[in-house]
């Protein structure tokens, strides 16, 4: 099975697995399956108080069984013809209105891989209110065009790795890393997510 159709096997169950959460908080929601509205970033529909939540999933399947105190959000990559596109942060045509990063997927019996829903022991659930966190970074000085001028320069100077800027402190909310070993080169801002809650673009949503 290829990485991408394991991947996806992955999602899928995982996918599962939120379902029954969200059903479980007696939410009102339906899981998109059009595949255009995916591309626009929009996973999940949770409708509250006559309004509609558009809800994009990310997971850090890749990490299965750690907790990370970090998530990445996708600044550029690189397609298959090896021209840069913009990540999906600040993609206009995303209609994403929250995020919902899964971290610390903990899997039963020290079990590595993902087989079935029921693998999962504990998940964590964090909501990040993607408006708010672009506000929040503009007013750090980091708007669009100054992560594209950092962007610009780490992936001209091959800086892999980890890239301190000024604008955040490394130790407590985030740097950039540009990530060498995948073929996408993705160069995406790391933040913690205890700076994301601590400063209410984020909350805890599920533990």
């Amino acid at each position: 099975m290829s990485t991408f159709k394991q991947d996806l096997n992955q999602e899928q169950i995982l996918n599962t697995y939120l379902d029954d959460i969200y059903h479980s908080k007696k939410l009102n929601f339906h899981r998109i399956t059009n595949l255009d509205q995916q591309h626009r970033g929009i996973d999940v529909v949770i409708q509250h108080n006559s309004a509609d939540y558009l809800i994009d999933e990310k997971a850090q399947l890749h990490y299965i069984n750690k907790d990370l105190p970090t998530f990445t959000f996708e600044l550029s990559y690189l397609n298959k013809h090896n021209d840069i596109r913009e990540g999906w942060l600040f993609d206009r045509s995303k209609k994403t209105q929250f995020y919902f990063l899964v971290t610390a997927i903990f899997l039963k019996n020290g079990k590595t891989k993902l087989f079935a829903p029921s693998d999962i022991e504990s998940i964590k659930i964090t909501s990040v209110n993607r408006e708010k966190l672009i506000n929040h970074l503009n007013q750090k000085g980091l708007s669009r065009n100054q992560l594209d001028a950092y962007d610009f320069d780490i992936r001209n100077t091959f800086s892999f790795g980890k890239n301190i800027i000024p604008e955040l402190d490394e130790k407590h909310a985030g740097l950039i890393y540009y990530t060498e070993h995948l073929n996408e080169r993705p160069i995406n801002l790391q933040l913690r997510l205890q700076y994301l809650i601590d400063n209410n673009i984020a909350k805890v949503f599920h533990h």
